[in-house]
């Protein structure tokens, strides 16, 4: 049975599963190095690009709730205004709306036909108007099935614009025998683009050097430079698919070594990728649990991790994607919930052969299955060793324009030495990841927020109960 979505069950046994690229040679040769997340890419969804900017597009479900933020007994309702409970029932009913996570006056999400219920008294409301631009606005047929008519009087609808009037949710449609097809609703896909980004390390040893015999090591200063420059070439991509940010530069000037000692023109642009945590909707610092939640920076936690705590952030991190997700976590992070697993969680590790020789601790939650892994570049960081990034890895892609290759002879002719070189350019794709469209102006995301099935810890220093 394989796990987060790898391909297959083994460890690379059987000749036919042996390494067929470098990125599955990470795999095998660091399973629980310094670059897990890229070694777990290697199993994982990939796809090839044929440019440096990328984009792919995304739907979630469609929004179906909304904030009533003005009411009326007659047409063109005003803004803040309310229909109080007693009197006479009245028939029908003007609502000004805002979508959840929209704008006041935006009536695209609705048609006439829609069944509503107002959310604070169970009331239902049917559509028969709808209008669209400046001022928009619905008719409604109040109180379908007369729930509320053996009262005797109307029951208050509050349409208030600063956060407290009521909410409506379409529970479904009504329509008469024999009428026409009526409107449809199409809901556009959000649109993200990334970058992809050029990794090159090289290694350099004369003539003399690789036919050197080494005391530590008889096969030579060449094969022990190879897997350094390897290992390292794995460190820089997980950090920069990890905490990297998206950016063209086409102009530059670096004074420094080669090639960055001429600068950079406007023919040769500088790329980077944008990263998981770069990617999250902006950090929450309250005490509220969010997808993205700083509890170090948070008045109400100080870095105290509880297991209430948890469980709220756990709640937010499964509302969308799979229920089986990553947990890269700093060894703070583990101390602290180790701590609280031994109270009340369940803790359990996964067979290595299920998981390519990769060490993982599966976390039983209500709400979904958390597969622990301790990250080397995190535990060895001060502040990173306090965090967990969470991954729904089926939402994460691959892109390459060149996948990781091990280029020969790149020295100089006439040069007595060699020097060869790990070349990738590649980035992230990130689906679900909790941002809304972008138009990358200044590469910044959009201000709300959309279904998110990927997330952070921030700050978790001790426990507290």
């Amino acid at each position: 049975m394989a796990v987060l979505g790898m391909r297959g069950s083994g460890n690379f046994a059987k000749a036919d599963e042996r390494p067929k690229h470098y990125r599955q040679m990470i795999m095998l040769l660091f399973p629980n190095g310094d670059a897990p997340l890229t070694a777990i890419l290697s199993m994982l969804k990939s796809r090839a690009v044929d440019d440096p900017e990328f984009r792919w597009f995304e739907k979630g479900l469609p929004v179906q709730r909304g904030r009533i933020v003005g009411a009326s007994l007659t047409v063109e309702p005003a803004d803040d205004a309310n229909i109080n409970a007693g009197g006479d029932r009245p028939d029908t009913v003007w609502l000004t709306v805002q979508p959840d996570d929209g704008t006041k006056y935006d009536t695209t999400w609705l048609k006439v036909g829609h069944v509503l219920m107002v959310e604070s008294t169970g009331e239902l409301l049917l559509v028969t108007v709808k209008t669209s631009g400046t001022n928009a606005y619905i008719k409604c047929e109040r109180d379908i099935g007369q729930m509320w008519a053996a009262s005797g009087g109307g029951q208050a609808i509050d349409g208030q614009a600063d956060g407290t009037g009521d909410y409506i949710s379409i529970v479904g449609t009504g329509f008469q025998e024999g009428a026409a097809i009526g409107n449809s609703i199409a809901f556009a896909p959000l649109s993200h683009f990334n970058y992809t980004q050029i990794f090159r390390d090289p290694l350099s040893l004369t003539r003399t050097a690789r036919k050197t015999k080494l005391r530590w090591d008889r096969r030579g200063a060449w094969i022990e430079a190879r897997r350094e420059a390897l290992q390292q070439h794995a460190i820089q991509m997980e950090k920069a698919f990890i905490w990297g940010e998206r950016v063209e530069m086409t102009s530059l000037d670096i004074t420094g070594d080669a090639p960055f000692n001429t600068g950079i023109g406007s023919g040769t642009p500088l790329r980077t990728t944008r990263g998981i945590v770069n990617w999250l909707p902006t950090i929450l610092t309250g005490t509220t649990a969010g997808v993205h939640w700083d509890i170090g920076n948070s008045s109400g936690y100080g870095g105290v991790f509880t297991e209430n705590a948890f469980e709220a952030w756990c709640e937010e991190i499964f509302r969308y994607g799979g229920n089986e997700k990553l947990l890269l976590a700093g060894s703070t992070f583990i101390n602290v919930l180790n701590q609280m697993a031994k109270n009340k969680m369940t803790i359990t590790a996964v067979p290595t052969d299920q998981t390519y020789g990769m060490d993982l601790t599966r976390v039983i939650t209500p709400f979904g299955n958390l597969l622990l892994k301790q990250h080397p570049l995190m535990s060895h960081h001060p502040t990173w060793r306090k965090d967990a990034i969470c991954v729904d890895t089926d939402k994460l892609v691959y892109r390459y324009i060149d996948d990781t290759a091990f280029l020969v002879n790149r020295q100089s002719p006439g040069d007595d030495a060699s020097k060869d070189e790990y070349l990738t350019e590649a980035g992230l794709e990130m689906h679900f990841s909790g941002a809304t469209s972008d138009s990358g102006v200044g590469g910044a995301l959009g201000t709300g927020t959309a279904p998110a099935a990927h997330g952070r810890l921030k700050g978790v220093a001790t426990y507290g109960g």
